[in-house]
């Protein structure tokens, strides 16, 4: 549909009745999607042992349509995050014990930890 050159008729076609309320109209274009967040479907509880010598996938499989994940550190160690397993060395976002992170993420993203020393035990909760 071409846009109309009148700017009266496009300020009309912006508005629609919806339950017998004007409401502004909306529309997701190309790819996009909207998702909702939090639970919505199941949620996941998975405890995983992480190293200091390498990064350590959150958790092994993701929960499936994840839209949510927290990580708790309750290990006694300090630990950080990364997107990115190839990334040398100890970087990343700090998790302090006794704290924990939360995302907005999806499955198809991936999140690494890496333990500053040892190999503690740290809890990983998923939302779909």
């Amino acid at each position: 549909m071409a846009l109309p050159p009148n700017i009266n008729t496009k300020e009309q076609l912006k508005f629609v009745e919806c339950d017998g309320n004007v409401a502004v109209r909306t529309t997701l274009c190309g790819s996009a999607q909207i998702r909702p967040s939090g639970l919505t479907t199941e949620g996941k509880i998975t405890e995983v042992q992480i190293s200091s010598t390498s990064w350590t996938v959150l958790p092994a499989t993701a929960l499936t349509d994840r839209n949510e994940i927290g990580i708790q550190n309750l290990s006694g160690i300090e630990i950080k995050l990364n997107f990115d397993n190839s990334v040398s060395g100890y970087v990343g976002v700090t998790v302090a014990n006794g704290s924990e992170r939360h995302y907005s993420i999806t499955d198809d993203i991936l999140i690494y930890a890496k333990a500053a020393s040892g190999t503690p035990t740290i809890t990983v909760e998923e939302l779909a």
